[in-house]
């Protein structure tokens, strides 16, 4: 009883009312803390125009929905996905499901956003949420969960009514939308609403992407997308840059405030509300955070980033190596029994001495036999 007390009389603050900071909240809260949450919006999830975002389902053994539940969270998602069809210059690369789905849908934004819900969950448990905060950030916070810690990707996209299969998702990785590692999508939030995103490297100022959303919307999308369904459009940043320590003036960095999103796919909600979960556990039992979340996915981290060499490789060169005109199919469940595979960890460290290799067309076809 006297253990309770004295957690009921200390107060957790954390900065940021997103997916962490909220993981982290209610966590914290059903172990017994007072929590108080400080978000420099109106209101939970202000910062978003609402769209629909995606759940990977190959990072983890388990079920993406089991794993992140199991944060002491309700997951509310709206579709599962069964298909994801990756257009490159002249082949397409198809995901897709015949047990496990390829992911979920997450709606970010808006009034049914996964944060308005998880601000609903954390309040229940009597969380305080502080809305149009202006403050520093000090040694008294003792989570920063704000989000960017450096911008070094941009986007742009616009949402449209329409007719759409919400569990089918389309990306585009040409050459000449988003020449180095940008990228385009079209993901539906349901059957009447779907997101067009186009994004780029800070860095590259050449690049205009309103333009060259045109042009992706004009070559591919012209069937299903037409301008007098336009709803609004909305602008978005990335960062993923992983530090050594996530740990800065005796406070703990989770979700995008860490860096903590993968390099190749851009995904960073499940690294948010995990390392949200690992935040509240090092309060609870006085553990070390960056012990915590190293071990937990800083092996996910280093993996991305050597596939994404490969693919910016890849496409430097025009996906050259790959049969023109095909399509290849990948079944999500082989896909993820290799992605978590220690040999194909192992087989990216040495990329640099088999790379002249890889882009041999008859090697290419052998590997893709695998699938």
């Amino acid at each position: 009883m006297i253990f309770q007390f004295q957690k009921r009389k200390k107060i957790i603050k954390i900065a940021g009312g997103g997916l962490a900071g909220l993981t982290a909240a209610i966590n914290l809260s059903k172990a017994g803390f007072r929590v108080k949450v400080y978000e420099k919006s109106s209101q939970i999830g202000g910062h978003y125009k609402e769209n629909a975002q995606m759940l990977p389902n190959w990072f983890s053994k388990e079920d993406v929905i089991e794993e992140l539940e199991k944060c002491n969270l309700k997951i509310n998602w709206l579709e599962k996905i069964e298909e994801v069809k990756i257009s490159l210059r002249k082949q397409k690369v198809i995901f897709y499901s015949k047990k496990n789905p390829v992911g979920y849908s997450i709606l970010r934004g808006g009034e049914n956003s996964l944060e308005k819900d998880l601000a609903q969950q954390a309040k229940s448990l009597g969380v305080e949420i502080i809305t149009n905060w202006k403050g520093e950030i000090d040694n008294k916070i003792n989570i920063i969960a704000t989000g960017l810690n450096k911008i070094l990707t941009i986007g742009y996209g616009r949402v449209y009514k329409g007719k759409f299969e919400p569990s089918k998702v389309k990306v585009f990785f040409s050459p000449q939308y988003t020449p180095t590692f940008g990228y385009c999508y079209l993901f539906p939030h349901n059957e009447n609403i779907a997101t067009i995103k186009i994004s780029k490297e800070i860095k590259e100022k050449q690049i205009n992407l309103k333009e060259n959303f045109k042009k992706l919307q004009r070559d591919y999308l012209s069937k299903e997308i037409e301008e007098k369904n336009f709803l609004y459009d909305f602008g978005s940043k990335r960062s993923f840059e992983v530090p050594k320590s996530a740990v800065k003036n005796h406070s703990f960095l989770v979700g995008e405030a860490a860096g903590f999103q993968d390099e190749l796919f851009r995904f960073g909600m499940r690294y948010a509300i995990i390392s949200g979960h690992l935040a509240a556990k090092a309060i609870m039992e006085n553990l070390n955070y960056d012990r915590l979340w190293k071990k937990r996915f800083l092996e996910e981290f280093q993996r991305t980033a050597r596939v994404r060499r490969i693919f910016q490789d890849f496409k430097s060169k025009g996906f050259g190596g790959l049969p023109k005109d095909s399509e290849i199919f990948v079944e999500i469940e082989k896909f993820k029994k290799l992605w978590l595979s220690r040999k194909f960890n192992t087989s990216l460290s040495f990329y640099p001495l088999y790379k002249n290799f890889l882009f041999n067309k008859f090697i290419l076809k052998t590997l893709l036999k695998l699938f």
